[in-house]
């Protein structure tokens, strides 16, 4: 790689890290194309070599996030593991989820973008959902709507609870039983 080439993807590189940082310190709304530069000691023009739009640098920060959101072997409980792997995701990238959640909730209603970012990133827990009650196992509701609900519940838990919350190990747990047996618990 050439010197230049070298320098183009640091100067990258810098912009994708201080738009990361800015996003999870003020949120992807608050964060000006201007405050990116800034943060990563580069001019704005540098911005616009790189990305169109702050748009753009978000959906290539999303890209990393989509990544990592599959769940690996799937163990015994399936749905378990997969809110395991979206709520790692999330954390893992939690500037990056914030930055996505804020984008698709300042969109118009109308326009969906809200809902389809939720069952895209929910498409493997529905049909997990719809698995078990394919194999007759009781669900407290249809399983788009729970896999909805769970990914707005983890995606706004995300947001709300602070990066080292020492709650994160229970959460897995706490959200699979809600899941699957509702607000009452598990039947006796």
């Amino acid at each position: 790689m050439g010197k230049r080439a070298e320098l183009a993807s640091r100067t990258r590189a810098d912009l994708l890290a201080a738009a990361k940082r800015l996003f999870g310190e003020h949120g992807y709304l608050d964060t000006k194309i201007t405050d990116i530069a800034a943060a990563a000691d580069r001019a704005v023009g540098s911005f616009y070599t790189h990305f169109d739009d702050k748009e753009q640098l978000l959906a290539v920060l999303r890209s990393e996030l989509t990544e990592t959101a599959a769940p690996g072997p799937v163990g015994d409980d399936p749905i378990r593991d997969h809110v395991t792997a979206c709520w790692t995701a999330l954390r893992t990238h939690r500037p990056t989820a914030i930055g996505v959640l804020q984008q698709a909730t300042a969109a118009a209603p109308a326009s969906g973008r809200l809902r389809d970012e939720l069952t895209a990133w929910t498409a493997r827990l529905r049909k997990h959902l719809e698995d078990r009650r394919d194999r007759g196992e009781r669900l407290p509701g249809d399983p788009e709507l729970l896999a909805t609900a769970v990914g707005v519940m983890l995606a706004g838990l995300n947001h709300a609870l602070p990066p080292d919350d020492p709650d994160d190990s229970r959460l897995a747990d706490t959200v699979t039983n809600l899941v699957l047996h509702g607000l009452t618990g598990p039947e006796q």
